[in-house]
């Protein structure tokens, strides 16, 4: 049994992944408090409601997933060099959810998203500022990338905008056909998409 002190932490990891293993829907409170060992009573201590839960789970997530994501996007690396190194991630960590659960479980946030939208006011906005915060890296790499003259595209927002909705559907293609090997479009067709040649490394 978890300890208050360290129950709300166990209660924000237990929804993360249920989340990605599963569906937001499908989760009640009980299983939630199984899987993280913590008595509904000490949920509603930390919590207001499910929801509420959910989205402070996205927004220590993403909080956490920073110091990495500024890693992959720092301007050490050149610009096209970031996209690499941060699809390259999402590509490993499908593989090791493959290995783990036995399937491809695609972006967790999305999955979310498409599921509740509308329906969750205070998750909608966490969801939306996380993604609002992604585009900015993707957005950065291509505008950089142009002032460099690696690529010529006309709007690097909306190039940003065409990148995120493409490799989300590839995620979610993968997914849903259980097929790792769809993964490998996202590079290649991000590049084909910025108007650049790619030559297969």
């Amino acid at each position: 049994m978890g300890r208050k002190s360290d129950g709300r932490e166990r209660l924000l990891r237990a929804i993360s992944d249920l989340m990605w293993e599963s569906s937001y829907g499908t989760l009640t409170i009980d299983v939630i408090c199984e899987r993280a060992g913590v008595k509904k009573g000490s949920f509603y201590y930390f919590f207001n409601s499910k929801s509420e839960l959910a989205a402070e789970s996205i927004r220590e997530g993403w909080e956490a997933k920073k110091p990495k994501m500024n890693t992959f996007f720092s301007a050490t690396r050149l610009p096209l060099e970031r996209l690499r190194a941060y699809f390259d991630d999402i590509r490993q960590t499908q593989y090791e959810a493959l290995e783990k659960h036995g399937r491809i479980l695609g972006c967790p946030n999305f999955n979310v998203g498409a599921e509740i939208s509308g329906l969750a006011p205070e998750l909608d906005k966490k969801l939306q500022c996380t993604f609002s915060d992604l585009l900015k890296y993707i957005e950065s790499a291509i505008r950089d990338a142009q002032l460099e003259g690696a690529i010529n595209v006309a709007d690097p927002a909306m190039s940003a905008r065409c990148v995120l909705g493409f490799f989300e559907g590839v995620l979610t293609h993968a997914q849903v056909c259980n097929d790792p090997t769809l993964l490998d479009d996202i590079w290649p067709g991000t590049l084909q998409m910025l108007g650049v040649t790619w030559d297969g490394t």
